[in-house]
């Protein structure tokens, strides 16, 4: 004890014992690595079990037609649905190669990035819930450009954080490489580049790294990489670029409404209580802040989070949006529950084991029609049922004969099951906007033809001139579509006779 002629040191005085390093266990490693080579394989493996849900059928109708950009959103899916399917042929679990890639190097950056940052226990765990939860595990078989988002997210983070730890700015082209890789997946990757630097202005290694090239030449590289899509939006009056902005904004309103959705749709895609141990751990990332690996955490996870709470009240905030938000949000709750062990092991286990329960579930849904399960939400069922009758139809009308769905939906799905999968057309042959079909319309290729028009009722207010461009135009049978007892969708059918619109 200090004599009473010294007194004690105050608290501040005392120096904070440095950061443990991040404890590797090869033993622990292999297990990691065997589990996602496992779950991988039964992904490729289910991955040709079902039919292309709408949104990889339209994805895969871009790969027949490569291009700098799209209207929605850049290529990087199409780009590598293109590679997948030219390797090992048209089947779906051949298009569904491109998300199991994307998944692996997702999948691998994480886990050397959790690693690096926390050590091996840490880095199992965030894999596994990772694996567990719906929103990653049917990720790893549904290619979108979430695909190529994600995999260029992980990539970026793990360059940047070995950057820091290397204290080597050349990784910082890497992590540039990975940014730009990202946003050819998808415009949310740009966030990456803001976050990267916040990450290296609050840490003096970063602060040093700033004051040389390379994290600038990083960023040019990125914007390089982006160049594409900014030629495709150029070539189009930057369509793209008005669609997910402006566009946005502009079917914007106050709905408190949509954030009770908002949050359902989270809880529902990542598992109520993982949710909230994720969003428990960026807040107690962000307070601890001081420490460099959970202040990388918050970095990476918070912006997206907070953007996506704000707006929630204005604008449908889908599904997948957050899924860039969770990879450090599952590393700091992991890197929590192994450092602690308390509540949030508990919960951590009886969470990533509900998550696991949900995940199988809705891969059985597909497969076995007698599981409980909305129908009209249920997006496999039907398409081959209906490219047999549409066949049946256009056979009738003779072999000039086109094919047009009222949305882009109908138009990929025929598209692609139909018999010589033959190009399909969308509702631009009705005036309206059919999304990247409407850059493959080609009005004089149509006029004066015969065809098929089909109609899915889940889909509201589409083709609504149809009665003027068809002329003549004559209601065929709908077909109904049920899975198991209920009603999945009804499908109405016309002849007609495309005439244009005046």
């Amino acid at each position: 004890m200090p004599s009473p002629a010294e007194p004690a040191p105050s608290p501040r005085a005392v120096p904070s014992p440095p950061p443990a390093s991040p404890v590797r266990d090869p033993r622990l490693d292999r297990l990691a690595l065997a589990l996602g080579a496992t779950v991988t394989a039964l992904h490729v493996a289910y991955g040709g079990l079902i039919a292309l849900s709408p949104q990889e059928a339209y994805y895969w109708t871009w790969s027949r037609r490569l291009a700098l950009s799209y209207f929605d959103h850049p290529p990087l899916a199409a780009w590598t649905i293109a590679l997948t399917t030219a390797l090992a042929g048209e089947g779906e679990r051949a298009i569904r190669l491109a998300a199991a890639l994307h998944s692996v190097v997702f999948a691998v950056f994480l886990w050397l990035t959790v690693r690096r940052l926390f050590g091996s226990r840490p880095a199992l765990v965030a894999l596994a819930a990772a694996f567990s939860v719906p929103l990653f595990g049917m990720g790893q078989v549904i290619v979108t450009p979430d695909a190529p988002l994600l995999s260029g997210w992980a990539m970026a983070l793990y360059f940047t954080v070995r950057a820091l730890d290397l204290e080597r700015p050349r990784w910082l082209l890497a992590a540039g490489a990975a940014v730009g890789w990202a946003v050819l997946g998808k415009y949310t990757g740009f966030l990456l580049l803001p976050q990267i630097l916040l990450v290296l202005a609050l840490d003096p290694r970063g602060r040093r790294m700033l004051r040389s090239p390379w994290p600038w030449l990083g960023a040019a590289l990125a914007l390089a990489l982006f160049a594409p899509v900014v030629a495709w939006n150029l070539q189009h009056r930057m369509a793209s670029f008005a669609f997910q902005t402006a566009e946005r904004v502009e079917r914007s309103g106050f709905r408190p409404v949509l954030v009770g959705r908002f949050l359902a749709l989270q809880a529902g895609l990542v598992t109520p209580i993982v949710l909230v141990l994720l969003v428990e751990a960026v807040v107690t990332a962000v307070r601890r802040r001081r420490e460099a690996a959970y202040r990388i955490c918050a970095i990476f996870a918070a912006p997206l989070l907070v953007l996506a709470a704000v707006i929630s009240p204005f604008h449908w905030v889908k599904g997948n949006w957050l899924a860039a938000a969770y990879p450090t949000a599952l590393a700091a709750a992991a890197a929590l529950a192994v450092e602690r062990r308390g509540w949030r092991w508990k919960a951590g286990v009886a969470g990533v084991a509900l998550a696991a329960v949900a995940s199988v579930y809705v891969h059985l849904v597909p497969l076995w029609p007698a599981l409980p399960f909305p129908a009209r939400d249920e997006g496999s069922s039907g398409w081959r049922e209906l490219a047999a009758r549409v066949e049946a139809e256009r056979a009738a009308l003779g072999p000039d004969a086109f094919v047009a769905g009222c949305n882009y939906k109908v138009s990929a799905e025929l598209e692609y099951y139909l018999p010589g999968r033959p190009r399909t057309w969308s509702s631009e042959i009705t005036g309206e906007h059919g999304l990247q079909y409407r850059y493959w319309f080609d009005p004089e290729a149509l006029r004066g033809r015969s065809g098929v028009l089909v109609l899915d009722r889940r889909e509201k207010r589409t083709c609504l001139r149809r009665a003027e461009a068809c002329a003549p135009l004559e209601a065929l049978p709908p077909l109904t579509v049920r899975r198991g007892g209920d009603e999945v969708t009804t499908f109405q059918l016309w002849r007609c006779r495309w005439a244009g619109l005046p």
